[in-house]
């Protein structure tokens, strides 16, 4: 039941798109980080979708175009769990080579 009331949760915060693809304004977006390029803010745009956290990524220019930068932004309601989802280590090289080989470092041939 829990899960339902979560699946629920994400369903009413993901951006709702109109006839023309604009993102509505009844959602509340909170401002999580900003990239001076793209790449940066649209690889953890990516995270967030993974782990089912809104997000969407804004461009704001700076003085006068010549500048910009990349705004990534989180639904309020789940922002607690964007801080979360960064905040986990990546996984350490024994454990990649454990799940690619099934083998404990260390373990014979």
């Amino acid at each position: 039941m829990q899960e339902e009331n979560l699946a629920d949760a994400i369903q009413r915060t993901r951006p709702n798109l109109s006839r023309e693809g604009s993102v509505s304004n009844t959602d509340c977006w909170e401002e999580f980080k900003v990239f001076s390029s793209r790449g940066p803010a649209e690889a953890l745009l990516a995270q967030f979708e993974f782990n089912q956290v809104p997000a969407r990524v804004e461009t704001r220019a700076l003085e006068g175009c010549i500048e910009r930068q990349f705004c990534v932004l989180v639904s309020s309601r789940l922002a607690h769990r964007a801080r979360w989802v960064v905040a986990q280590l990546p996984p350490s090289d024994d454990e990649l080579a454990f799940l690619a080989t099934g083998k404990l470092p260390g373990q014979g041939q």
